[in-house]
């Protein structure tokens, strides 16, 4: 049975004194012991106890088999003062962690903390005490310590003991903003609106900032982020660095201290140069179509953008602060403004600067023309043309220089208050011969702009490619049947040009081909006979106006000779022999057979001074075969004689024989024959020989010719033989005809 009683007991020897019994109205009675004693560090303690409820207790306890109180120190149970107290231990706490409490003495106790554990024994009025020194704390963290007790009977007890929380580790602070060791820069715009520093520490410590001896105090927040803001009037403006000093002290009291700067620079300036564009501040077409480069000066490594005709080009920034601006050609409208150049500067901290200034854009330079056809009309200049000078007009704006470029010739002139121009080219300045020369004409007005005009010209002067063949016949000799027939002279000569060819006096239009190959036909008529040397003047007109001439020469040769038979040697009817006049290997025999055949009869050929040419026939003529004597010089004319050996000959057989054709028949000998009666006409003589229209008949008095058409024309010697002459036809035909021949006409 429990019993309760409300008296003062002794309390020597068994309770703590400050202990007093009390009943309590619970369901269980457990003692509780509550000393009141020294308050613990950094605010724990007795009066941390009591706020849990808890105060001071001691409950009596006895049983049936014991009458009276128990003896004290002896069988008390072990208890820890304060077992729920925390002790803080900080960086700079050098007083020693002390637990106390109670117990059978002679008990060892053991209070172990971390790896280290304090042993002492209960004292003799049942109290124990342990000190553990701070340098036998273990490293900073939370720690329960834990209290064995082995009373003398070998009973243990395990105990919880206080928490002692260790923290000597000052607290860290970072920054992340505001500083220089962060790379940052307070500019003006920061300045105005007050510098910020912010950063990172322990969550809970306090943070205390102080620049310029003013200090900003915050508290770390939970998640361990922070921030100070100085207001305007505690950083000055200007360029300039001063110290940072951060200090964090945690609630443990540890403290740490760092040192930054805080770099300031609220100012910056940027100018432009006062002469750009040349000098002049002028940019003129020139300028505008090439590199416009703007120059200034701003604050090293600042960033420049320069704007010019609503066009911004970044500029670029030496290590001294000279900056340059380059539009590109075309970057520039064109055209006569005034336009603003603005600069803005932002200088590495952010602080922006600006400066403006003004450029005149004038890319307009007036006009200049060239007249269509400048020169003569037709743009050629031929030689005449050149002689006498060349003159070139146009328009300009009036009152500027004009520069007139010939070829490489060039001649200045001021365009009058009309605007028109001219000036000549002297024919020294003028090159000779063939060319297509460049015509130039610029103005430059005040502020530097050209224009220019050009066009081209022909120079013309010669007559291209003027040429004759060198040759008109393969030998370059005109016989009689290349005569008759008619002289081709041709060459080359500039297209359009148009030609003339002049022999003996006449002069022929030649022909002009789209190619420019020419030709003149002289007729027989236009060229006399004879054995000359003949000289053609060709002369050219090309279409620029220009005469070339040149000549040609070569050898006439129409005189030809018709053999003369002087005998006749027959064997029976037959002819042996034939000798004619002179002594030349020029001449050949033919002889015109019945069947209308020509054959050259086989003979050996004797050159006689007295007789001749002698032709003696391996087989003698067969009677009634006509012979065709014929002579031909170098220049291949060929004249004929038809020697007629048939007696009481006619046309038939003779005049009409099909071999006639081939050969010239200048003349008919009918001296070998008896009574030969022959019929002529104008055709009949003319078909005999394209020599002339001359046929000479050589015959007896037992000869007669019929000759249609024909009048006597009285007598001619040739070669001291007296003819009777005839004419025949109407086209000059002649006929010659030896005396003693019979004639009807």
């Amino acid at each position: 049975m429990l019993f309760a009683s409300y008296e003062t007991l002794d309390l020597s020897g068994k309770w703590s004194a400050y202990d007093e019994l009390v009943f309590l109205d619970v369901d269980r009675i457990e003692p509780v012991i509550a000393p009141l004693a020294a308050p613990l560090l950094g605010g724990f303690g007795a009066a941390g106890v009591a706020a849990a409820g808890v105060v001071g207790t001691s409950v009596l306890v006895t049983d049936d088999s014991e009458t009276g109180t128990t003896p004290p120190g002896r069988g008390r149970v072990p208890t820890v003062d304060d077992p729920d107290a925390v002790y803080p231990i900080a960086g700079s706490t050098n007083d020693p962690v002390v637990i106390t409490g109670t117990g059978t003495p002679g008990s060892e106790v053991r209070v172990l903390i971390g790896g280290h554990t304090e042993t002492v024994t209960i004292r003799d009025d049942g109290t124990w005490t342990a000190t553990i020194a701070v340098t036998d704390l273990p490293p900073d963290g939370n720690y329960d310590t834990t209290v064995e007790v082995t009373d003398p009977d070998g009973n243990d007890f395990d105990l919880d003991g206080p928490t002692v929380i260790i923290d000597t580790t000052p607290p860290e602070a970072e920054v992340t903003s505001g500083t220089q060791s962060v790379g940052d820069i307070v500019n003006a715009v920061e300045q105005a609106d007050g510098p910020v520093i912010t950063g990172t520490g322990e969550p809970g410590a306090r943070l205390n900032v102080r620049i310029n001896n003013v200090t900003q105090r915050t508290k770390i927040n939970d998640d361990g982020t922070w921030s100070v803001t100085f207001d305007p009037a505690d950083i000055p403006t200007g360029e300039y660095e001063t110290e940072v000093q951060i200090i964090t002290t945690d609630e443990f009291g540890n403290r740490n201290t760092y040192q930054d700067v805080l770099k300031v620079d609220t100012e910056t300036a940027v100018t432009i140069d006062p002469r750009q564009a040349g000098g002049d501040n002028i940019v003129n077409a020139a300028e505008a179509e090439a590199d416009v480069t703007l120059t200034g000066v701003a604050e090293p490594g600042a960033d420049v953008a320069v704007t010019l005709a609503g066009v911004t080009r970044d500029a670029l920034v030496d290590a001294s602060g000279n900056w340059s601006a380059t539009f590109e050609p075309g970057a520039i409208p064109p055209g006569e403004y005034d336009s603003a150049v603005t600069v803005a500067a932002t200088d590495i901290a952010g602080n922006t600067a600006s400066a403006s200034s003004a450029l005149r854009v004038d890319t307009v330079a007036g006009t200049v023309t060239i007249s269509p056809d400048p020169v003569e009309l037709d743009d050629i200049i031929n030689a005449t043309e050149r002689a006498d000078g060349v003159e070139i007009s146009g328009t300009a704006t009036p009152g500027l220089l004009v520069t007139v470029g010939l070829g490489t010739a060039s001649n200045q002139v001021v365009a009058d208050v009309n605007g028109n121009w001219s000036t000549t080219f002297l024919a020294g300045q003028i090159p000779q011969g063939n060319a297509e020369l460049p015509i130039t004409a610029s103005i430059v007005d005040s502020v530097g702009n050209t224009v220019s005009a050009t066009d081209t010209v022909v120079l013309d002067m010669l007559v291209d490619s003027l040429t004759v063949a060198p040759n008109q016949t393969p030998d370059d000799i005109i016989n009689v049947a290349e005569r008759a027939a008619g002289v081709t002279l041709q060459g080359t000569v500039e297209q359009g040009s148009t030609v003339q060819v002049t022999i003996a006096g006449v002069t022929h239009a030649a022909t002009v081909d789209a190619a420019g190959y020419w030709s003149a036909d002289i007729a027989a008529a236009d060229l006399p006979e004879g054995d000359y040397t003949a000289t053609a003047t060709i002369t050219a007109t090309d279409p620029a106006g220009n005469v070339q001439s040149l000549t040609e020469s070569f050898a006439v040769d129409t005189s030809y000779t018709t053999p003369d038979v002087d005998a006749v040697t027959f064997s029976s009817s037959d002819v042996r022999r034939i000798s004619t006049e002179g002594v030349t290997d020029s001449y050949t025999v033919d002889a015109l057979n019945n069947d209308g055949s020509v054959t050259a009869p086989t003979a050996s050929v004797d050159q006689d001074p007295v007789f001749g040419t002698e032709f003696t026939f391996s087989t003698p003529v067969s009677d009634g075969t006509h012979l065709v004597i014929t002579s031909e010089d170098s220049a291949q004319n060929a004249s004929s004689t038809l020697v007629v050996l048939e007696d009481n000959a006619s046309n038939s057989g003779a005049l009409d024989h099909a071999g006639l054709p081939q050969f010239n028949i200048d003349a008919l000998n009918l001296d070998y024959a008896s009574d030969v009666s022959l019929s002529l006409t104008e055709a009949d003589i003319k078909a005999l020989s394209g020599n002339s229209d001359t046929l000479t008949v050589h015959g007896g008095a037992d000869d007669t010719l019929t000759v249609a058409n024909a009048s006597a024309a009285g007598v001619e010697a040739v070669d001291g033989q007296i003819y009777n002459v005839y004419t025949v036809g109407d086209d000059g035909t002649k006929l010659l005809v030896d005396q003693d021949v019979n004639v009807l006409i």
